[in-house]
């Protein structure tokens, strides 16, 4: 992101960047979901085996006259101790309450097609912050993952409840849910408490447990000198694995719990024990199965889950090019019953074969409708495309020349560069032309788009981090 603090940024982007920093900042030591998870695996044990031996202490004691002095000290250092862990816990839970609201606000709109604009404009604006695999790109790419999966795992969760596609006594009470989209308020504030907040915190928490000391010595090793984004050896693989379900589910379970009731009313203080106890147990059901697979409900952030590690992928071969195949994987893995047929379905009717904020090069038309002898570039900016491999998007060049006033068009499949037969009828340009197109609009294609000649995708990152060029989602008046 480095690159882009010479350029001032939008409004909106500097929420992303700042909703960022709240779950995973580049520098530890302001706060956030991740630094929370750390401190509670590394802090809180000492803090609680500290309570179990004052408890230990007291218990010999008490009821020693001669020794009441210091039964009263214990018993107060016991009290400071339970409000200490009972404040952290509490604090943990509001940063996550602040997230999931502020996630909320970022990818909701007030009907269907403003929420799928805006979840698309998060989407997209996460995936113009990073250049692709250069630099620290890895590094990125994990800050980043976390809300990307969690905007999915909401979209997805919508699709889901229209279709009624996986048995579930909790999810069973949401199917009416989408009416908050047709200006139902009080669906819309149930929504958000009940179903929505345990959907993102399951994206957000899902990996939490890597956090924990154990998962960090076998990814940074002893001394935290590895390269935690190398490829583990097989049994370090499995170690983690085992890791990271004990502790995320630990975290869940012990780390958060119940938000405080603010209000003297018994009824509805029971309610709101209720609603969130219903929503936290939903919420350790969703994580566990994304493990373990036993009811499928898991699906929901698992499938967000493997088309990320793609799309935003940490393994040191990463490349644009290899970005459509997340829905592919999606696929064959639906194909091969690994995953729930119609839930694979509704995620790629959703994501479509082009992630948001992928670049696109594609053969304009004339007036005629004619095919020109040259190339354009796009961004792909909206979700739910009728054709999986025909997406939305924003042009963003008019004659080899970056402009900020592109319409918005589908891109027929016949006409993206993308697919090795259109970059064919293009050839016959000759050479020279070619280069000369791609010289107008250097720095932004990937090396070996030059030994082609005709590249099948484009970089869009140089022309995002400029301020004038954010707002690729607004239609032009």
């Amino acid at each position: 992101m480095s690159a882009q603090s010479q350029n001032p940024d939008s409004i909106y982007t500097k929420q992303v960047k700042q909703l960022i920093n709240m779950i995973y900042p580049q520098e530890t030591g302001f706060g956030s979901v991740f630094e929370d998870a750390s401190d509670y695996f590394s802090h809180t044990p000492i803090l609680e085996k500290q309570v179990e031996d004052l408890k230990t202490q007291l218990s010999k004691i008490e009821g020693n006259k001669k020794r009441k002095v210091l039964a009263e000290q214990l018993a107060r250092q016991i009290k400071n101790h339970k409000e200490k862990l009972k404040e952290e816990r509490l604090a943990r839970l509001k940063r996550l309450n602040d997230v999931s609201t502020k996630i909320i606000e970022l990818c909701e709109g007030d009907n269907w097609q403003e929420t799928q604009q805006s979840s698309a404009k998060l989407l997209g604006t996460l995936m113009l912050l990073t250049r692709g695999p250069s630099g620290t790109f890895a590094r990125l790419h994990m800050r980043l993952k976390p809300l990307y999966k969690a905007v999915l795992t909401l979209r997805l969760a919508d699709r889901l409840l229209a279709h009624d596609t996986i048995a579930d006594k909790y999810l069973s009470k949401y199917r009416e849910s989408a009416s908050r989209f047709r200006g139902n308020r009080y669906w819309r504030d149930k929504w958000k408490i009940e179903l929505g907040r345990p959907l993102i915190l399951a994206a957000l928490l899902q990996d939490i447990g890597l956090q924990s000391p154990a998962a960090q010595t076998i990814l940074k090793g002893e001394n935290g000198d590895l390269n935690e984004f190398r490829l583990l050896e097989d049994a370090q693989r499995k170690a983690l694995l085992k890791l990271n379900y004990h502790y995320t589910l630990r975290y869940i379970s012990e780390g958060l719990g119940l938000p405080d009731y603010v209000g003297n009313d018994k009824e509805e203080r029971d309610r709101f024990v209720q609603t969130h106890k219903d929503a936290g147990e939903f919420l350790y059901q969703l994580v566990k199965d994304a493990f373990v697979s036993k009811t499928g409900l898991g699906e929901i952030v698992k499938i967000p889950q493997i088309y990320v590690s793609i799309v935003l992928s940490t393994k040191s071969d990463y490349s644009r090019k290899s970005l459509p195949k997340g829905y592919m994987l999606i696929e064959q893995l639906a194909k091969k019953d690994g995953l729930n047929k119609q839930l694979a379905q509704d995620f790629i009717e959703l994501v479509g074969y082009f992630p948001q904020g992928f670049g696109v090069t594609y053969i304009p038309v004339n007036e005629k409708g004619q095919e020109k002898d040259q190339y354009e570039c796009a961004i792909v900016i909206g979700l739910n495309p009728p054709n999986p491999a025909e997406p939305l998007c924003k042009v963003v060049t008019r004659n080899q020349k970056y402009i900020s006033s592109g319409a918005q068009e589908i891109i027929p499949k016949g006409r993206n560069l993308y697919f090795p037969a259109n970059r064919k009828k293009l050839m016959r340009m000759g050479k020279d032309r070619l280069s000369e197109i791609m010289s107008q609009l250097s720095g932004n294609f990937i090396p070996d788009a030059i030994d082609d000649l005709v590249p099948g995708l484009w970089e869009p990152f140089n022309f995002f981090s400029f301020k004038k060029h954010q707002n690729l989602w607004a239609k032009n008046k």
